[in-house]
């Protein structure tokens, strides 16, 4: 009996170990392909697509740069994306702290109409987000990203939130409203720097999103000269063909914030998810 169940425990850990490395190659293999078609010429793309360069064309990425104006839509989207999520963490981590701690009536009615929703399509709200913007005369500014932006993440990250504070020891803020506190010195002294894996969570949700957000920018900012990042890669897309070298190389250039930003915050990112797991 015990041989069989020590087999069974192998197949399983094994099948969890093939799961997990198809899954992993399935993640990597994209990046990988766009960083070797980021080196090749288009003409050398179209004559194998699967091949390795044969000659590293490192120009691609100075004719992103600055031939494509990347430079400057790079700029312009950490502008925007940066203030975006400082905004929802700040005031994201405000209200999951009041749902979470304080007195307010009907919380879990709020929270459901909270999650509720992040589970409709971004299409439902194009056109009455642009009316809104339009009448505010916001309309190819960095305001008519910055404000959807915020709000279409800050629900999430409000739950995320609201479920850590849940999830720590009621003595602390006992101990601290005795000691004299006021909410706000709770929050500031007690609370604030407990919550660090979960804000690094939830920013790393937030700038995922929002860093790589085509649909909303390429319709706010149509009649504008600012461009972010994703609108402006278009620009290497023509009617009759497209440049994929430099094309390649600025979707490279987008994703390099990505991974340097996961690799300072994959710790307590992961410490954020499984914070909520356990009521202490």
């Amino acid at each position: 009996m015990s041989t069989s169940r020590n087999r069974n425990t192998s197949r399983g850990i094994n099948l969890s170990r093939i799961i997990t490395l198809a899954f992993v190659l399935t993640t990597v293999y994209p990046i990988l392909f766009v960083l070797l078609t980021s080196l090749k010429s288009t003409d050398e793309f179209y004559t194998n697509v699967w091949s390795y360069p044969h000659h590293f064309q490192w120009n691609n990425y100075s004719k992103a740069l600055f031939d494509a104006h990347i430079g400057v839509y790079f700029t312009t989207s950490l502008i925007i994306v940066g203030i975006s999520v400082i905004c929802i963490l700040i005031l994201g981590a405000l209200a999951g702290y009041a749902l979470a701690r304080l007195h307010v009536p009907y919380r879990n009615l709020i929270l459901f109409l909270l999650l509720s929703t992040t589970f409709l399509p971004s299409e439902t709200v194009i056109m009455p987000l642009y009316i809104m913007m339009s009448r505010m005369k916001l309309v190819g500014t960095y305001l008519s990203l910055i404000i959807p932006y915020i709000g279409w993440a800050l629900p999430i990250t409000i739950v995320i939130i609201q479920r850590f504070f849940v999830s720590l020891p009621n003595e602390l803020i006992e101990s601290a409203r005795m000691d004299g506190c006021t909410e706000t010195q709770t929050f500031r002294k007690v609370m604030a720097p407990l919550m660090l894996p979960a804000l690094a969570t939830c920013a790393i949700f937030s700038f995922v999103s929002l860093w790589g957000e085509l649909l909303w920018a390429s319709i706010a900012l149509s009649m504008s000269k600012v461009r972010t990042i994703p609108f402006g890669i278009l620009n290497f897309q023509s009617q009759f063909q497209t440049d994929w070298g430099p094309m390649a190389a600025a979707i490279a250039l987008i994703l390099i914030p990505l991974m340097i930003f996961f690799l300072f915050t994959q710790k307590y990112f992961v410490q954020g998810l499984t914070g909520g797991a356990v009521k202490g």
